[in-house]
């Protein structure tokens, strides 16, 4: 029986779009969140949530290649509905932890579990026609801002009403039953590529010798050390934002306000990544990149330059767009430069990579703004951007993407 791509696609997408809400309904006030346990100090704060990013993004990067063997030789569809559960009791176990070391656990387990957005872009590139591949993946990155953008919205006020306990409680389950719609809506017809009666030690063999040859292609390297030096910048970024916001307003009872400025930053970038995806091929993925790269690294200097929280706000805001625009790309050069049968590991190293990335961020973005000041955080952010645009523009030069597609 034929199965429709379409369907899946949808399905895909409204189960993402409800993952991310429940995650992002809490992930963005963990900084806020660390100061329930007697954690009163900023600069001590700061610390904590940079720790917070960084422990669940090293555990993303160690745990990622082997989902995406897994989903090459198991289906992708288990990995979506592990990757969703296995999230969503993770939140559960936020919601009861006593200490910020408990905490410190729980988010490495959600980095380890977790990793929805890789496992429904894996998929969605491996049933989705080749010609409908650009608008595919920026619509799923438009759903992944689209429910970081609507999570805070509302996890803000619900913890001003509720508490964290119920609002994590609430986020789990939510991510919970998009995983369970998965396992009963979406339909896969995966045939195992390797051998059923390989044992355990061959297929590890092969998972490494795998893994080697994709990293022999020169356009996968390329996009590889790009994600890597984009996450890294990001997340160097990252732990600030709450906090500074909460510098600039002098108060700690920020949540709504902080949740809407958080829902309307991706909420631009939502509109952003699907506006994109149309025109991927035909701005050409090398000029999107680096001019998306360079209004990032512009909007980071004048950022971190803002003497108001009203200031901040906006500019955060309208850097959704740049940040819409960005992170399709190297999605789409994937499903370019790899067979399909290779795109489980292919994504999965990407998301190691990138997590690898992402996990030395907010520890370093830590440390610079307690040394030096939440301001240098932006600037120096600001110079990673710009230096990765330099170098991914001339890197890109002789991929020639457009006209190898067909």
């Amino acid at each position: 029986m034929d199965i429709s791509w379409k369907r899946n696609f949808y399905t895909l997408w409204v189960a993402q779009l409800f993952a991310v809400i429940g995650f992002h309904a809490v992930q963005p006030f963990l900084a806020y969140y660390v100061q329930e346990f007697d954690v009163e100090d900023l600069d001590e704060a700061l610390l904590w949530a940079g720790y917070l990013g960084s422990v669940a993004g090293f555990a993303m990067a160690i745990s990622s290649p082997i989902w995406g063997a897994l989903a090459d030789k198991f289906g992708r569809k288990s990995m979506v509905v592990r990757s969703m559960i296995g999230g969503g009791i993770t939140v559960f176990f936020m919601a009861y932890a006593e200490s910020v070391f408990e905490l410190l656990i729980a988010r490495t387990l959600q980095g380890a579990l977790a990793g929805t957005v890789t496992a429904c872009i894996t998929m969605v590139s491996t049933t989705t026609p080749k010609p409908h591949l650009g608008f595919a993946m920026g619509m799923m990155q438009g759903a992944f801002l689209l429910g970081a953008a609507l999570g805070p919205l509302m996890g803000g006020p619900f913890i001003e009403n509720y508490g964290y306990k119920a609002c994590f409680l609430a986020s789990g389950s939510l991510v919970i039953i998009a995983g369970i719609a998965v396992q009963f809506l979406v339909r896969e017809n995966f045939r195992e590529q390797a051998d059923k009666n390989d044992n355990r030690e061959n297929y590890i063999k092969e998972f490494f010798y795998e893994g080697w040859r994709l990293l022999r292609l020169r356009p996968f390297v390329i996009t590889l050390v790009i994600v890597v030096l984009i996450q890294f910048a990001y997340g160097v970024v990252m732990p600030v934002v709450p906090l500074f916001l909460q510098y600039l307003s002098g108060r700690a009872d920020i949540l709504s306000e902080a949740g809407f400025v958080f829902s309307l930053m991706s909420l631009t970038g939502a509109f952003s990544a699907a506006a994109i995806g149309n025109w991927t091929l035909k701005i050409g993925l090398r000029r999107l990149l680096f001019f998306g790269l360079l209004s990032t690294a512009i909007l980071l200097i004048l950022q971190g330059s803002a003497t108001s929280v009203f200031i901040f706000s906006v500019l955060y805001i309208v850097s959704g767009f740049t940040t819409g625009a960005v992170r399709p790309v190297a999605n789409t050069i994937i499903t370019y430069v790899v067979a399909e049968s290779d795109r489980g590991k292919a994504f999965g190293i990407l998301t190691s990579a990138g997590a690898f990335g992402w996990a030395l961020g907010p520890s370093f973005g830590a440390f610079v703004g307690t040394q030096f000041g939440f301001q240098t955080a932006f600037y120096l952010t600001a110079v990673l951007f710009f230096s990765v645009a330099i170098w991914a523009f001339y890197a890109m030069k002789d991929l020639n993407i457009v006209e190898d597609s067909g």
